[in-house]
């Protein structure tokens, strides 16, 4: 059975209306005198029944015309956005309350859809062209090796490459996959009560063990005092080792960092220091983008994805916080993460 239309419903809406107008009518020529119906007969029944009817329709008609109109202009806007184009938008133009945050709901849902589109195209753009580099090299070295035989060292060699590529490769897609689980299932992370102080301090130990082989000092200002916050502890890791991976990375043999935790305002504040090369002043805006890298400034060849800094940031405002940078070309640079503390 065919689902009842809104002008059908309000089409009999105004029919139930109408006749209940007519049976008044109809009710009040019962209590006229018959002499005066029948000498007027025309005049009261014949004329005004079909007048009232035909009227009734015409007014009906606009009434409908008019509350439909918005719905048209909706309509015909949906059909018209497709995944080629989601740029459009249904007008809420001189529309009803209820109308209106249909219209504002719908049209948030077409952002929302736009900004997935973008970064599934995005994304399947940069693995399609990060992926295409080392599966070169590994087929490269691997038809290089079987043209004829070779010595051992040759071999190896030919391993280690390929394996230092299919690492940069498993990088690229762990952290993909980690960003977009974080973008569209924040509920992923089970937050908890967590003394930062203590927290901080272990990041400390961790991280100068990871600078230990390029000869890095590293160096702590941790407060005595216990600071609170609520934090999923996995990922707040994974943050604040990204930047002092970062850190490492971009800061010369014989280097220094510095992580210091301050408790101000209702706020943790977390500083990573480093004497490394900075940063130019024309990468600033890009450099929380996703898939940015700045090439050709590490000596080492660490396997780097261009998502560290891009899951840092949204693993900060998953937690209510948010990271600030400032550095200079060959002056280092400061990464400052802010979370709120628990009461």
């Amino acid at each position: 059975m065919r689902a009842k239309t809104i002008k059908f419903k309000i089409c009999i809406l105004y029919a139930s209306v109408l006749g209940v107008v007519l049976s008044i009518y109809v009710g009040l020529l019962f209590f006229m005198p018959a002499d005066l119906l029948q000498k007027n007969k025309l005049f009261y029944i014949l004329i005004p029944i079909p007048l009232t009817l035909l009227f009734g329709y015409y007014i009906g008609r606009l009434i409908i015309m008019r509350i439909l109109k918005p719905i048209k202009k909706m309509t015909d806007t949906v059909k018209n956005i497709t995944h080629e184009d989601l740029s459009l938008r249904v007008k809420a133009e001189n529309v009803d309350e209820e109308l209106g945050r249909l219209i504002e709901a719908f049209n948030d849902m077409v952002s929302r859809l736009g900004e997935s589109f973008e970064y599934i195209t995005d994304s399947s753009s940069y693995i399609a062209h990060e992926l295409k580099t080392p599966i070169a090299i590994i087929r490269g070295e691997s038809e290089f090796a079987l043209k004829k035989e070779r010595d051992k060292e040759e071999y190896k060699r030919v391993i280690s490459v390929s394996l230092e590529e299919t690492k940069r490769m498993l990088k690229i897609i762990e952290d993909l996959l980690l960003l977009t689980k974080m973008n569209y299932q924040p509920d992923v992370l089970k937050f908890e009560r967590i003394d930062l102080t203590q927290f901080i301090r272990i990041i400390y130990e961790q991280a100068k063990i990871l600078s230990s082989q390029k000869k890095i000092t590293v160096n702590a200002d941790i407060p005595e005092e216990a600071g609170m916050v609520s934090a999923d502890e996995l990922h707040l890791r994974r943050l604040f080792l990204n930047l002092i991976d970062n850190a490492i990375k971009f800061t010369p043999d014989n280097g220094s960092i510095g992580i210091t935790l301050k408790y101000e305002n209702q706020k943790a504040i977390v500083s990573i220091v480093d004497t490394g090369i900075g940063i130019e002043e024309e990468n600033m805006p890009k450099l929380f983008e996703k898939f940015f890298r700045i090439e050709g400034k590490t000596k080492d060849n660490s396997p780097s994805s261009g998502l560290g800094l891009s899951i840092a940031q949204s693993i900060a405002e998953l937690h209510g916080g948010e990271i600030s940078v400032t550095s200079r070309a060959g002056q280092g640079s400061n990464f400052s993460v802010s979370i709120p503390l628990l009461n």
